[in-house]
Formats: structure tokens, sequence, C-alpha cells
């Protein structure tokens, strides 16, 4: 079963400066396939542009017409982090990661934790809309439990 919330308790969106900053990779090795619109980097594989920071032990780029379309990252496990326009520090981590560009979509599967300020999300599957902070989570592998953790913003009337 599968659990749809409307979005993060505090819903917010990464730095909208950091799709403009360049992208700097780190990897033990890398091949690169121009003609299929392919990029692998393997071993201790870093990127960063702007405040986000993805490390990963693989990472695989679909980029057809030098116009990326996808990101898949595997890894023990694969972590990310970025900075988002309220302030806040986002950060998650799974085995496997796979980021659909042109949908805003990531997908965390395998022990995935996805953590925004203080609000935690954990299951064996979570996607994320990076766009507009819905998030699904649940519904595949082991048992499909989800474990939300919110910290309310509000306070009680006095």
């Amino acid at each position: 079963m599968c659990l749809l919330l409307a979005g993060i308790t505090s819903t917010a969106h990464a730095l909208k400066s950091d799709v403009e900053a360049p992208v700097q990779i780190e990897a033990d090795s890398a091949v690169f396939d121009k003609m299929a619109g392919t990029a692998t980097y393997e071993g201790n594989v870093s990127i960063k542009q702007g405040t986000l920071e993805i490390l990963a032990t693989r990472i695989e780029i679909n980029a057809p017409n030098n116009e990326i379309v996808s990101i898949f990252a595997i890894g023990v496990p694969v972590s990310l982090k970025q900075k988002m326009d309220n302030g806040k520090l986002a950060s998650g981590k799974a085995r496997e990661m796979h980021y659909l560009v042109k949908e805003k979509r990531l997908i965390l599967d395998g022990d995935a934790e996805l953590l925004q300020d203080q609000d935690r999300f954990t299951s064996n599957h979570i996607e994320y809309l990076t766009g507009t902070g819905q998030l699904q989570a649940g519904g595949k592998g082991k048992s499909g439990r989800v474990s939300a953790v919110f910290y309310p913003t509000n306070k009680a009337a006095e």
C-alpha cells in the first residue's frame, strides 16, 4: 500500500541559483560515449553544483544532444544534500537514486531516507517531486512500510 502525501510540512525548493552553477564531477574513472550521449563515472564519485552534493560509487548520466535527461547512481549508500530556498538543508540516502530531470522526480530505492530540516521519511522506496514537494513512499520491496516524523511549525493557541 502506498502513502501519498500532499507535501512535506515545510515545503521548500532547491536554491534556484544552483541550476546556473557549474557542475563539478570527480571520480576514479570515467567513460564517455558522445554518440549515445552517455557518461559513466565510477569509484568515489562526487558531483557538486552550487549547494547540491551527491556522493556515490557509480553514476550514469544520460544526456543525448548534450541535454541531461536522467542520472542514475548506486552506492553504499548514495547520499545527497542541498540547501533549500528557505535556508534549510535537505538530504537523502539510499542504495540507488534515479533523477528524471524533466519530471523533476527523485526516486530513492533500498533503505531510503529523506530529510528536510527535522522532518524525516524512511522506506524501501521514496519518490519525491523536487518542483512541488510531493512525496510518495512505500509499496515496494520488503514490507513496504513507511516511517515519517514531522515537527509542527505551528503552535497551539494559548
